[in-house]
């Protein structure tokens, strides 16, 4: 294995919390590699520090002054803040990058100083596309027509044939 699968074994190693099987190949780790070891050595260290720290348990002022910062930001932000609060939600980005692009777009048409050459090509492909709609509309009801004569066709020589009807009917 890698260094780097041990390094992570390490604090659960030095915390005593590995089952025997990994606490043995990372024993036979730490033999072959010095600056595994080492830095076993350095989290020992650095646990030991921690654990001789005494616990402070923050005095009722303390306790008072730190829930009281939500507060005063909230104050802070004064009238507005519900407003803010709206703006601010990330779920909203996407339309804000939107409107962005949006402006920037017509920003550029605005100050454009061939605003008309720019709706002459907006109308020319705006007709193209809306008189391709109309082919496509006309050959889809000469199609559909050419279908409906093609059923009436099949539904007239089933009723001739009459596949379904018995022999004494």
């Amino acid at each position: 294995m890698s260094c780097e699968r041990f390094e992570a074994l390490l604090v659960a190693y030095a915390d005593g919390e590995l089952e025997a099987a990994e606490r043995t190949s990372v024993e036979a780790h730490l033999r072959d590699c010095p600056e595994c070891a080492e830095l076993l050595a350095c989290l020992r260290t650095a646990s030991a520090s921690l654990a001789s720290l005494p616990e402070i348990e923050p005095g009722p002022e303390l306790r008072r002054e730190l829930l009281a910062i939500p507060l005063r930001k909230r104050a802070a932000r004064g009238r507005f803040a519900l407003v803010l609060d709206l703006f601010l939600k990330p779920s909203l980005q996407p339309y804000y990058a939107a409107a962005s692009i949006f402006l920037a777009l017509v920003s550029l048409y605005a100050i454009n100083p061939d605003k008309s050459a720019i709706d002459k090509a907006v109308f020319r492909t705006f007709h193209r596309g809306y008189s391709q709609v109309e082919k496509l509309t006309a050959e889809a009801g000469s199609v559909k027509d050419r279908l409906g004569d093609f059923a009436q066709n099949v539904y007239a020589s089933l009723e001739r044939i009459s596949p379904f009807k018995r022999a004494g009917e």
